[in-house]
């Protein structure tokens, strides 16, 4: 059983992995006065960087309620821990915990992705959690900084987010903006971007030629017509869309 020792809190740092971002106040109060009533029950694990300077692996809250009672010292196992076990267990215990919010999450899964040289399946297995789920935390972070702020203090919800990745970021504050004022559903918002979508590939200017395009055209003309006026019974037809421009020719036999 690894030993318990008291140190300083003036000695012990966070995480610099800490993937938790937004640290509930109320909460907070709730476990400084469950510590200040009972005793820290669970130690903080900590790694020792060098004399008298040690940072937190587990244990982030307890930490930070000890701080705000104003005592001198923690209770602490001390542990062996690189910077990517360090990142890893301090995940794991927060998602254990079912604490983080998603766009956190997604911070910590693309932190440990960058930090060695797994891919997302593997770290999927060492946090006990599929690969499609790691893939869509991450695709969170690809939304605007409004948006994801908004996920972080649960003022919309994931599902919310992830309907979002079809806009532009300037689209996505607008609809963030509906989102909340109006108090939309999921699927609200879901139609309210697809009619967005529909709403903006209609005003959609067409495409112009380009110089190729439009030499290849008009030699294509020019033949038609040297056909006709050499008395060739010729035809043609011509007709676009957003990406083609079709000529159809057609010679009587």
């Amino acid at each position: 059983m690894s030993e318990v020792r008291y140190i300083s809190l003036s000695q012990i740092h966070s995480n610099p992995y800490q993937p938790r971002q937004v640290f509930d106040q109320e909460k907070l109060n709730e476990l400084a006065e469950s510590i200040h009533l009972n005793g820290v029950i669970q130690p903080i694990v900590v790694r020792q960087k060098e004399e008298n300077y040690y940072e937190i692996v587990a244990g982030e809250r307890r930490f930070r309620a000890l701080q705000q009672l104003n005592w001198y010292a923690a209770p602490c196992i001390i542990m062996s821990a690189d910077q990517q076990q360090m990142a890893r267990l301090a995940l794991i215990e927060n998602i254990q915990r079912d604490d983080l919010s998603p766009i956190e999450e997604g911070n910590a899964y693309r932190q440990l992705l960058r930090m060695s040289d797994m891919t997302q399946q593997q770290l999927a297995e060492s946090v006990g959690k599929t690969q499609p789920s790691i893939a869509n935390k991450m695709r969170l972070l690809n939304l605007s900084e409004p948006v994801q702020q908004a996920i972080n203090s649960r003022k919309i919800s994931e599902r919310h987010g992830r309907a979002m990745l079809k806009l532009d970021d300037s689209q996505q504050e607008k609809v963030l903006s509906r989102i909340i004022d109006k108090d939309l559903t999921v699927a609200a918002t879901e139609k309210m971007i697809e009619k967005l979508l529909t709403e903006k590939k209609k005003n959609e200017p067409r495409k112009c030629f380009g110089v190729s395009t439009r030499i290849a055209v008009n030699t294509i003309r020019q033949a038609i017509r040297t056909l006709q006026d050499a008395a060739v019974n010729v035809e043609s037809s011509e007709s676009e869309d957003d990406e083609n421009y079709t000529i159809t020719i057609r010679i009587k036999k």
